[in-house]
């Protein structure tokens, strides 16, 4: 496995599921990892969880990424504790009901982007003044995007303009930073198993759009064609790495299993 030996990673949404897989990843490769969740509960799980194993390693901080008061907090309180920030890992996000742009509430609108779209942006610009700003300037910025980034009909409108903007973001940030050492990238994902997606659907969903979304695509079949979220943690990693970020800036890796298969 590749080398995190001395960096410190900051992962969003990191107390369960994909982000919490992320952060292990980097623990098990030798990183400083901080995890960032809105969730107090599952941060408690974690924090007792690995105390033993990673001791002094890893730090804990409860995080509404759509605040940006709370973003700049994180990233201080990351700094003062492990001295600085190799790495940031925009993972955390939240699913729609499906509904399609008509039947979509502005209140479900808003949330989507505030914690889908406006997170990564307020979480990127605080990381970009630190990678500016400290000794041995540079970072990298890995943003977790999905097939929705790129495919118009995969879920409900917000989902699928927030995550669409991800890449924006990605390749927007890839483009001026490059030349200050600072790099971003995106992974856009297929279907997960094991995560904290369901969540989004406790209040139900849009059920002609889910089905006409299902209709036009393969079926999404767990263990079969589900990415693994092992994978996707060991993919970061990779493009974590000093002599890979560079060559990857900008790029927006279509990781999905090939699923769906139209």
């Amino acid at each position: 496995m590749a080398s995190a030996q001395g960096k410190t990673v900051l992962v969003t949404g990191a107390a369960g599921g994909l982000g919490k897989v992320i952060a292990e990843t980097f623990l098990t490769a030798g990183a400083n990892v901080v995890i960032c969740d809105v969730n107090q509960q599952r941060i408690s799980a974690v924090a007792e969880e690995w105390t033993k194993t990673y001791a002094d390693r890893f730090f804990t901080k409860q995080t509404d990424v759509s605040n940006e008061a709370a973003v700049q907090e994180l990233i201080d309180a990351s700094v003062a504790k492990f001295g600085r920030l190799d790495v940031l890992v925009n993972n955390a996000a939240i699913m729609d009901d499906f509904s399609p742009a008509g039947d979509c509430s502005k209140e479900l609108w808003d949330r989507v982007m505030a914690i889908n779209l406006t997170g990564p942006f307020l979480t990127t610009k605080a990381a970009v003044k630190q990678f500016e700003k400290q000794e041995q300037a540079g970072g990298v910025i890995i943003n977790i995007g999905s097939n929705a980034s790129y495919m118009g009909f995969q879920s409900g409108a917000a989902y699928t303009v927030s995550k669409a903007g991800v890449m924006a973001l990605t390749k927007n940030t890839a483009g001026f930073y490059a030349d200050k050492g600072i790099y971003c990238m995106a992974l856009l994902l297929g279907g997960l198993a094991g995560t904290n997606i369901v969540d989004s659907f406790a209040k139900g969903m849009h059920m002609e759009m889910y089905q006409k979304v299902m209709a036009n695509q393969s079926p999404f079949e767990p263990g079969k064609n589900d990415t693994p979220l092992e994978s996707i943690a060991k993919y970061c990693l990779f493009l974590s790495q000093s002599d890979i970020a560079p060559v990857s800036n900008g790029s927006c890796v279509v990781f999905n299993k090939n699923w769906p298969v139209a």
